[in-house]
């Protein structure tokens, strides 16, 4: 399961993502120049999109090179790096709700946005393709677990304290939110275990020519130590934008920031849905398309959030307490995702059903003020 992530070798696509690089040295430059923060804030998002798509490239490629074990460690290591080292700047700065708002903008995209896309390119391409609904049923409680995650914390909240959160009742919700952040992290290491110990190889396409292995470790550390920088000036332009555009943190972190670290896995999960049909009337592509973003979504409430959680404890505390808004979408995104995996078939109605429901989501980020969304 750890290993099924996006296999994105960018043989087509490279010229692209090269190009994008640019925005690296410009993002850094604009930084050292002083440069407005709102145009720095958005020059290192672009950046942030080459960055993750080629960490997420490399450590693929090693996966093919090296077996599937590494290659499952390698993805639980790196594979939401942006997303953990926004989490990290953002507590350091104070940015809470924008560090909130990443971690749950990045779950609703995986669930509605990147399956949206792929149900529908499937739907159009093969009508009614058709993926394993046992895997799929494993993914949907996961991704229960997910939703459980923030749940648990946020409806104690709304017990305990019965309005703002202060003195004993925020002591409180922040040990809760500690001890579950430490039950998702054992969690997380149970999913690992058993990716990388039970799925040798599952997922591979040797049709591909993998990087060589010391170009790819090389293209992983150059790109990781590259977005250290590029995130701190990120983050650190988030103020400034939500001033000069009038936006929230919530909206930001929510729709921009989270979806530039998910480029990577938009783009591996729509080239699968892509895939003809395999064996036995089963779109063994449409199978990886849901493993992609629901190894990604897990991947964030079991090993990000909780981790920025205890990182927090040494800079800003962040609990796991999300907004009614928040929950309530989330809710309904894996109540969707399990009743779409039960028949074992999509089709594009369902992909443009997905859509809708994220540019909804989209417009009440929008439009909310964030003492609403903050959580």
């Amino acid at each position: 399961m750890a290993g099924r992530r996006s296999k994105l070798h960018f043989s087509g696509e490279n010229r692209l993502m090269a190009g994008l690089l640019v925005l690296v040295p410009l993002t850094l430059l604009a930084a050292a120049a002083g440069v407005p923060r709102a145009v720095q804030f958005f020059l290192a998002v672009g950046a942030v999109v080459p960055l993750a798509a080629y960490i997420s490239a490399a450590t693929d490629a090693l996966a093919i090179r090296l077996g599937g074990k590494v290659g499952g460690l390698l993805n639980a290591t790196f594979g939401n790096f942006p997303d953990l080292l926004i989490g990290v700047f953002g507590v350091q700065k104070g940015l809470i709700p924008l560090v909130k708002a990443t971690l749950v903008g990045a779950l609703i995209s995986n669930s509605a946005l990147i399956l949206g896309l792929c149900y529908l390119a499937a739907g159009l391409l093969y009508r009614r393709p058709r993926f394993d609904r046992l895997e799929a049923g494993r993914h949907s409680i996961l991704m229960m677990l997910t939703v459980a995650a923030v749940l648990f914390p946020s409806a104690t909240a709304l017990v305990v304290c019965r309005g703002a959160c202060s003195g004993p009742s925020a002591g409180t919700i922040q040990g809760i939110s500690v001890g579950i952040a430490i039950v998702l992290l054992i969690s997380y290491g149970a999913y690992v275990a058993y990716g990388v110990l039970g799925l040798e190889g599952e997922g591979r396409d040797d049709r591909q020519r993998p990087w060589p292995t010391g170009f790819s470790l090389a293209v992983l550390g150059t790109m990781a130590v590259a977005l250290i920088p590029v995130t701190d000036i990120l983050t650190g332009g988030v103020t400034a934008v939500t001033q000069v555009l009038g936006w929230t943190q919530v909206f930001v972190g929510v729709i921009i920031v989270a979806n530039a670290g998910n480029v990577a896995e938009a783009y591996a999960a729509i080239k699968f849905a892509l895939k003809r049909p395999g064996g036995a009337g089963r779109d063994s592509g449409l199978d990886l398309s849901l493993g992609v973003a629901s190894a990604s979504s897990i991947q964030i409430a079991t090993f990000v959030a909780p981790v920025v959680v205890l990182f927090s404890l040494t800079a800003h505390p962040m609990n796991l307490v999300f907004s009614f808004v928040e929950i309530s979408i989330l809710a309904l995104l894996a109540v969707i995702f399990t009743h779409t995996a039960q028949d074992g078939e999509s089709n594009w109605l369902e992909g443009v059903q997905l859509l809708a429901l994220y540019a909804m989501a989209a417009i009440v980020f929008y439009a909310l003020p964030e003492s609403a969304l903050g959580g």
